[in-house]
């Protein structure tokens, strides 16, 4: 694979950063870009964006980088020293490749100062805000700028035209999660690009290294950046790939994979470890703003709204519910619609899944700390129907009409719940 030497240009309001990248015999280009009123964040003299954007890809196809313009030299070292060949240890899919760069440098031209870390609206990016916004810090370790990157989570282009669709979907949830920002006294800081379009195997197996990229691009401005991990602990992360677990989300590896990818002048802090996701929620119940903003929804690509009954939303509903702080999120939360529809059978399923769900872990664990038995909330055939739900027979019912409707009939299916 070979890295172009990156080209900028500024107009129609942008500041934008382009470099061709050759790979699977053929060549396409890559792009990163800001609003020109941000643009002293951008380093355009670095190629360190693009050779963090393009390394999943090339260690994919087992294609060694050449990149032909500059890159930090603590990157480059830890790159081939570290962060290679644990990935693919860790995964093998992954080859082991070497990376070469024409020029080194050690960032003593940059002298960023910005604090800052992602917004999305979820529990994640909430808590890292109201650990590292609303508590004393230091100077150098508070926030001072939150970043909102077009980088996968929006989408991964599939058609001709998604990428128009996926862009504009981007700028429709940037200017939903503005309000918050602004009352915050935070700049808001969108950066777009298409680096999502060079990974096709999807967002959760790239998210670090996307991200990363984008944070690269602005190393100009940005000194420390906080990524919100995942809403799980270090222990369970730990526990996780003790058991060989291969870890398809690339952020579980995030506590190794960072330092690595940090260089001379920009500090990448994995941050929220210490909590679960429940704790996480019990840590922002009772923060204003969250009340006022909260948004996990998988439901709604707008943003507009929480359908308060997927995954995201029924989960985050029991947590509050067993936090007893439901009704403090009835402004962004329909509750009833969440009791009418979900309630019962999230209750089953997180019984269910107990020992093989780390979310369902965390929400049994915070019921036992608050006294509640989720237990006397569903019946037998609830839960029994949870455990077999996506399992082999359950596969093997939804394969017979005839079986299908006895066992509609036998477990008495509440309303809301999946086949």
């Amino acid at each position: 694979m070979l890295i172009g030497k990156p080209v900028s240009n500024c107009e129609s309001g942008e500041f934008t950063l382009r470099a061709k990248v050759s790979f699977q015999g053929r060549e396409d280009e890559c792009f990163y870009s800001v609003p020109e009123r941000y643009s002293d964040f951008a380093d355009a003299e670095s190629s360190n964006c693009f050779l963090v954007g393009m390394l999943y890809p090339a260690m994919r196809y087992g294609e060694d980088i050449h990149v032909e313009g500059t890159v930090s030299a603590r990157l480059l070292y830890n790159l081939n020293e570290y962060c290679i060949p644990v990935l693919a240890m860790c995964d093998p899919r992954l080859k082991r490749i070497a990376v070469t760069a024409a020029a080194t440098e050690d960032g003593a031209r940059l002298r960023p100062r910005a604090v800052g870390t992602g917004f999305s609206g979820g529990i994640d990016s909430f808590a890292t805000i109201y650990e590292h916004h609303e508590k004393p810090a230091p100077e150098g370790f508070k926030l001072t700028h939150l970043f909102f990157f077009n980088v996968g989570a929006h989408g991964i282009p599939k058609a001709p035209g998604d990428l128009e669709k996926i862009e504009r979907q981007f700028h429709a949830r940037y200017e939903k999660l503005s309000p918050f920002p602004r009352e915050a006294g935070l700049p808001f800081v969108p950066a777009n690009s298409d680096i999502h379009k060079f990974h096709p195997w999807g967002h959760l197996e790239t998210a670090t290294f996307a991200t990363v990229s984008a944070v690269m691009f602005l190393q100009r401005g940005v000194r420390r950046y906080y990524l919100a991990s995942s809403g799980h602990t270090y222990r369970q992360l730990w526990q996780f790939l003790g058991a060989g677990g291969r870890p398809d989300a690339i952020e579980r590896l995030n506590m190794m994979l960072l330092p690595w990818l940090s260089t001379e002048s920009l500090d990448l802090v994995d941050d929220g470890n210490l909590y679960d996701r429940s704790q996480k929620t019990a840590l922002i119940a009772d923060y204003p703003p969250a009340a006022k903003y909260l948004n996990v929804c998988y439901g709604h690509d707008t943003l507009d709204t929480n359908c308060s009954v997927c995954v995201k939303c029924a989960r985050t509903l029991l947590t509050l519910e067993l936090l007893g702080k439901l009704d403090a999120f009835k402004g962004v939360f329909d509750i009833d619609r969440y009791r009418r529809e979900v309630r019962r059978r999230l209750i089953a399923e997180t019984i269910a899944n107990e020992r093989t769900s780390l979310f369902a872990k965390h929400q049994m664990d915070l019921a036992r700390e608050r006294g509640v038995d989720l237990r006397r909330e569903v019946g037998f055939l609830d839960v029994l129907r949870a455990r077999m739900t996506g399992g082999r027979i359950h596969r093997f019912i939804k394969g017979s009409p005839l079986l299908k409707r006895i066992a509609r009939a036998f477990f008495r299916q509440p309303k809301g719940s999946a086949e």
